[in-house]
C-alpha cells in the first residue's frame, strides 16, 4: 500500500512512521462497477479519495435535475475536495459517477484532518489542490459563460479522443451535453451540422472524428 501513498502524495517521505501507520490502517478500499454514483456535501465528508483504478466524473446536479460536468479523476489522481467540508467554513455539493469500473481508496476525513492540523506540508499541498481544482471550475463556468456551444461540444468530443485514445468514440448524445452544460437536443443539432462540415461521421451510440484540426478551429 506504501507505494500507492507514495505515488498520490508529494509529502507522504516527509510524514512520521506513527502518521504513515494510521493512514494505512484507516484507508478503506472500494470496488465500484460503473455507473456507480456517490454524493459528497451538506456536511457529509467521504475523507480524501485515491483512483487507484479507473475513471470517474466529478459534476454538480441543478435542482431540476439536470448536472454538468466538472472534471474527470483518472487513475492516479486525488479526490480532494470530496474532503473539502472537514475546513471551516468550505462546504461542496458535489456528485461522482464511475465511468469504468473503478478501485478507490479513502482516507477517513479525521485522519486527513488531524494530519491536515499537525503538518504544514500537507496543509500547503491540501490547499494547493483546493485551489487549483477551483481554477478548473471558474475556467469552465468561463467557457459556458463566454464561449459558444458548438465550441465546447467540439472541446468535450476532444478531450473524449485523448481519454479514449481513439477517433471513435462510444458516446451519447446525453453525455456529451451533460460535459457541455447544454441540452441534448442541442448537441443532436450541432453534431449533424459536424457531419455535413465533414467533421464527425454519426452512427447509432458512435461519434467518430474526421478532422480534429476542424474541431480544434471551432
Amino acid at each position: 500500500m506504501n507505494e500507492i501513498f507514495e505515488q498520490a502524495f508529494p509529502f507522504w517521505e516527509s510524514l512520521t512512521e506513527k502518521q504513515k501507520e494510521e493512514i494505512r490502517n484507516s484507508t478503506v478500499k472500494t470496488q465500484c462497477p460503473k455507473k456507480t454514483q456517490l454524493h459528497f456535501g451538506g456536511g457529509e465528508c467521504a475523507g480524501v479519495q485515491i483512483v487507484r483504478k479507473g475513471r470517474v466524473r466529478v459534476f454538480i446536479t441543478s435542482p431540476g435535475g439536470g448536472d454538468i460536468t466538472l472534471f474527470r479523476l483518472l487513475e492516479g489522481d486525488v479526490s480532494i475536495l470530496s474532503a473539502a467540508c472537514m475546513l471551516n467554513g468550505m462546504d461542496v455539493e458535489l456528485d461522482m459517477e464511475m465511468e469504468t469500473d473503478c478501485e478507490l481508496y479513502t482516507i477517513p476525513k479525521y485522519v486527513y484532518r488531524r494530519l491536515y492540523d499537525e503538518s504544514g506540508i500537507v496543509k500547503d499541498y491540501t490547499m494547493e489542490m483546493i485551489s487549483e481544482k477551483f481554477s478548473d471550475i471558474m475556467w469552465l463556468f468561463n467557457q459556458f459563460v463566454f464561449s459558444n456551444v458548438a465550441s465546447r461540444i467540439a472541446s468535450a468530443l476532444l478531450d473524449h479522443k485523448v481519454m479514449e485514445q481513439s477517433e471513435s468514440l462510444a458516446i451519447t448524445h446525453e453525455a456529451l451535453a451533460r460535459d457541455a452544460g447544454t441540452a441534448r437536443e442541442v448537441v443532436t443539432r450541432i453534431l449533424k451540422q459536424f457531419q455535413a462540415d465533414g467533421l464527425v461521421k454519426l452512427t447509432r451510440g458512435n461519434v467518430e472524428i474526421l478532422d480534429e484540426a476542424g474541431l480544434r478551429k471551432i
